[in-house]
């Protein structure tokens, strides 16, 4: 059986084993809070920003033909009644239609 482990993964797992060979003279955390250590690299392109829909986010931000596209998408979609339901929806503060 292969095993197949994320850096972000082993990084913390190193964290874990580093805290569990520490003998701490107190019973409490520094500041209230544990230590916090970032275990994955934020340069990585096309990482997950945002939740899920964070590199969409940035591909509409930084390419022109995606925005035209999405804006475009976005016009026929308020002309549809769909889109009027939604848009209405939002307009009087309730959650849209489904």
């Amino acid at each position: 059986m292969r095993m197949e482990y994320t850096q972000s993964g082993v990084a913390q797992g190193r964290i874990n084993q580093a805290k569990q060979k520490e003998q701490p003279n107190t019973f409490t955390t520094e500041n209230g809070i544990g230590q916090v250590t970032q275990t994955s690299n934020l340069d990585v392109p096309k990482q997950r920003m945002a939740g899920q829909f964070g590199h969409r986010a940035m591909e509409y931000m930084t390419d022109p033909e995606e925005q035209a596209r999405t804006d475009a998408w976005m016009e026929q979609f308020e002309l549809s009644n769909d889109g009027a339901k939604f848009n209405q929806a939002k307009i009087n503060g309730a959650p849209p239609v489904a």
